[in-house]
């Protein structure tokens, strides 16, 4: 799984704001009405007011739409961040319609079915569960439509639905623990789902979050990332038929910023497994090459502008070495191809005996053929001034990428937080002991080990 962690940290935080927004807003009347019902029950002479259906009927459309138009209005904001205000305005104004219908239907149909299974009490939680689930499902619904899609729409829904679940099996165990605390501590007081409510709220949130962005990571098959820009390591998965790249305020992957990118910049073409990219308003390059219309292959570098797009499958990127069988080439086009550099082959790792000074060669990218030695120490490989293995050229490099330490052994190659990653060998890898023959590749750089 190679899930965005930008993308999962927002919807994660974009729920968590909905249900303390959610909380803050219609706790005080829930809380009034707890301390009703108390003062009702501890008097002998009269009986709880009963609330006719129709009342709770409305009661829990309303909360259930508002519950799911905050996550979905939230969560379309957080997949908007970086966009102009009118997209952002248009894609929450969707998420926050489709919340309101979808989720004050659900919640309709989830308080008919609570009031009848809700009498027994050992179905109350997983009556609790389902109508919790509805506001999730609501609340993924309006993000899915929204992003414009059937395929995510669906998908986001699964999302909501298990985060739903989730906030509302943990809701109970909340309520038992905290209702058990309060009957300890103030044993004459009304008892409160105040504390229940603010962390059950904040936990739905969060789960409907976390799960949609987790079920849409499972679920994809083909996605661009962007590697440079406000929008890097951001991914957009590939869902429809045709998938357009522009500065359109509706284009499915915006590009902004750049007067060079028109409106109806390029389109993705998606036939089954196929993705065919179409120049469609602007020129385009495939790999440093001009092309009107291709078909893509997976760690395909997609130019735009000033924006550098890169091209995923799943199942389909570069598979790690086994011992004792042959390294793929990794400087051909198959696996990372631009600047593909010429008669260069991927020879087997071979363990030697380290000395302490390191050879490198540029195999692939901007600084092909450029050599580095060093002796024992720290070198850093980035685009910033002082870094040992300088890749100014390579604008996907981040400015400290990563480091190669002499640890008295052998040489070690390290990830610093980079935004695109380390890889060695195809593989992604945040730390690596290094052998002659092994690659290394940042941004669109690959370094070859020539020498320890």
């Amino acid at each position: 799984m190679c899930i965005d962690r930008s993308r999962l940290l927002g919807l994660v935080l974009a729920g968590l704001f909905a249900g303390l927004v959610i909380f803050f807003f219609f706790n005080p009347g829930m809380a009034a009405e707890e301390k009703r019902d108390f003062e009702y029950h501890r008097s002998l002479s009269e009986e709880a007011p009963a609330e006719s259906a129709a009342e709770a009927l409305l009661i829990m459309a309303v909360f259930s739409g508002a519950f799911a138009a905050m996550l979905g209005g939230t969560m379309a904001l957080a997949d908007e961040i970086y966009s102009p205000p009118k997209r952002i305005a248009i894609r929450m104004g969707i998420a926050v319609g489709t919340g309101l219908l979808v989720g004050g239907i659900s919640g309709l149909a989830s308080q008919a079915l609570f009031a009848t299974m809700g009498r027994n009490v050992i179905l109350l939680i997983p009556a609790r569960i389902i109508a919790w689930a509805t506001f999730g499902l609501g609340a993924g619904a309006g993000l899915g439509i929204a992003l414009g899609s059937l395929r995510r729409a669906l998908m986001c829904m699964l999302g909501g639905f298990i985060g739903g679940c989730i906030g509302g099996g943990l809701f109970d165990a909340i309520c038992l623990v905290t209702g058990i605390a309060s009957v300890v501590t103030h044993p004459n007081e009304p008892p409160t789902g105040t504390v229940a409510r603010l962390i059950g709220f904040s936990v739905m949130g969060i789960a409907v979050g976390a799960t949609v962005a987790f079920v849409e990571d499972i679920a994809k098959r083909s996605w661009i990332t962007v590697l440079n820009g406000p929008k890097e390591g951001r991914s957009f998965i590939l869902s429809k038929a045709t998938t357009t790249i522009g500065r359109d305020e509706l284009a499915d992957i915006p590009l902004f910023g750049d007067a060079r990118v028109t409106k109806q910049h390029a389109a993705l073409l998606m036939q089954g497994n196929v993705v065919t990219l179409q120049a469609t308003g602007g020129p385009v390059a495939v790999n440093g090459a001009a092309a009107q219309m291709t078909v893509l292959r997976p760690w395909d570098t997609i130019s735009v502008g000033r924006w550098s797009l890169r091209f995923h499958q799943k199942g389909s990127q570069p598979q790690a070495a086994y011992f004792g069988q042959p390294l793929p080439d990794l400087t051909s086009a198959a696996c990372q191809p631009n600047y593909a550099p010429q008669n260069v082959t991927m020879s087997q790792p071979a363990v030697r005996t380290a000395t302490g000074s390191l050879a490198l060669v540029v195999v692939a990218g901007p600084h092909l053929n450029q050599r580095f030695s060093f002796g024992p120490g720290a070198v850093r490989i980035g685009r910033e001034v002082g870094c040992g293995v300088l890749l100014a050229q390579d604008s996907v490099v981040s400015r400290n990428h990563a480091e190669l330490t002499w640890n008295g052994s052998a040489w070690v190659v390290r990830d610093l937080g980079s935004r695109n990653g380390l890889w060695v060998n195809g593989v992604q890898v945040t730390e690596h002991t290094l052998n002659v023959g092994d690659q290394i590749g940042v941004g669109q750089t690959w370094l070859k080990v020539e020498g320890l």
